[in-house]
């Protein structure tokens, strides 16, 4: 019976993950507890759906497989530390449903990065689960469909709602639809399937980084299914390029043009001419492509990038303000922190000027908002486990560059802690260095 058991449920993990991962970009759910803002909502994704069946099904297999002479390594300490100071603060959580929704999310999150360890096929298991690549080629597709819907949103100015595929409406004519504002009118900015460009424009750079890699170390090819594979990655990484173009955020270019520069470093000290050479090669006709789609958008571009227009010059003393915020919070209850997925409840309880409830916004710095909300043990021990993931022995060539990319979005976004698929994703790249 348990042999029959294994035998259908490992297929099952694998290709039931693989589903996950397609589903993880789209943000179809059933509300919970509505919320005027997304950050106090408490929601069922159908990609949590899915990835909780995965655990489930997963942990069955590893009991069942456990080996005794496995150990606890300081990288699985140091997570177990911040879970803990993660735990800690939702007892002082002003909202502790929301705070415990966002604790199993985190605890969600830690199993997705255990099961890309130790179930994928870099993890020297001989039956290993997953095949990290088919991993990655499963997102891309899912994200070559948002790209797709991002470009058509920019170039046609509109972005219909569908309740089936998560979509929600923006209008560029709405305040607080994320647009650019020149001289010809408000300009909308590519959503993709996501809540903000800046999300949408985020998981592109990430994508953008490992798909350079695998187009540049692809080998000759000499059977049909190697063409068929290289032509879908080539056309997913042009189109993802145009798409994060159109997003128009800078944090995201910033990433992509880190990640990008690192990788050409970690590349060079490879010295292997022919990777280095192709990926050389791939820069120059994406910087073409890039200089070509921006050519007819050039004053959209200006406005991003000098920060002249009044919402960028509004965005950036938005950023001051919420520094400020932060670090009025921090010193209220610096010890154990305002509880996990709390900072905008608090920050609503504490102000004594009643505004809108989309003008509570989180701190735009990942690990400003870990402190504030979870307290500076949980902080340490995630910078511990950061600083060991990266500096360990068994990794991908691309995860130096996925790294820098995801550090940049780190230091300047929120979404990767504040929102649900942020911090699913998190852990899902984790898991891919």
């Amino acid at each position: 019976m348990m042999l029959r058991l294994k035998k259908y449920l490992a297929p099952a993990v694998e290709y039931g993950f693989y589903l996950f991962v397609f589903l993880l970009p789209w943000q179809t759910k059933i509300i919970l507890r509505p919320a005027p803002s997304n950050f106090n909502e408490i929601s069922l994704y159908l990609s949590h759906f899915i990835l909780l069946l995965v655990l489930i099904g997963f942990f069955v297999h590893k009991l069942h497989d456990k080996k005794p002479d496995e150990k606890i390594t300081s990288l699985w300490l140091a997570l177990v530390g911040t879970e803990l100071g993660v735990l800690v603060s939702f007892f002082f959580a002003p909202d502790q449903w929301l705070a415990f929704y966002f604790y199993v999310l985190f605890l969600v999150g830690i199993s997705l990065f255990y099961i890309l360890r130790e179930g994928g096929a870099a993890s020297g298991y001989d039956n290993p689960f997953l095949d990290k690549a088919k991993v990655m080629y499963c997102f891309f597709a899912s994200l070559f469909l948002q790209a797709g819907l991002g470009i058509y949103q920019f170039l046609s100015q509109s972005a219909p709602a569908n309740k089936y595929l998560g979509l929600a409406a923006h209008d560029p004519g709405n305040l607080g639809t994320a647009v650019i504002e020149v001289a010809s009118g408000r300009w909308l900015r590519a959503y993709g399937g996501l809540d903000h460009p800046n999300i949408f424009g985020g998981v592109l750079a990430l994508s953008l980084i490992a798909a350079a890699y695998l187009l540049a170390s692809r080998t000759v090819i000499r059977r049909r299914k190697d063409i068929v594979e290289s032509l879908a990655l080539f056309i997913y990484y042009f189109v993802a390029l145009f798409a994060l173009v159109f997003t128009f955020s800078r944090a995201a270019w910033l990433a992509a043009l880190v990640g990008a520069v690192i990788l050409l470093i970690t590349l060079a000290f490879k010295r292997d001419a022919w990777i280095f050479g192709r990926f050389i090669v791939l820069m120059f006709f994406s910087t073409v492509m890039v200089l070509i789609a921006v050519m007819p958008y050039q004053d959209l571009c200006r406005v991003r990038l000098d920060a002249s227009g009044r919402l960028e010059q509004k965005s950036l003393t938005e950023r001051v303000v919420y520094m400020s915020e932060a670090r009025q919070l921090w010193r209220q209850s610096w010890l154990t922190g305002i509880g996990v997925g709390n900072y905008s409840a608090a920050l609503a309880r504490t102000d004594a000027n009643a505004k809108k409830s989309w003008e509570y916004q989180p701190v735009h710095n990942f690990f400003l908002l870990l402190g504030t909300e979870s307290g500076p043990f949980a902080l340490v021990f995630f910078a511990i486990f950061l600083g060991l993931l990266i500096t360990k022995n068994r990794r991908e060539v691309f995860a130096p560059a996925l790294f820098a990319a995801l550090l940049v979005l780190m230091l300047f976004d929120h979404w990767l802690l504040s929102l649900p698929f942020g911090l699913i994703f998190l852990f899902l790249m984790l898991g891919w260095l």
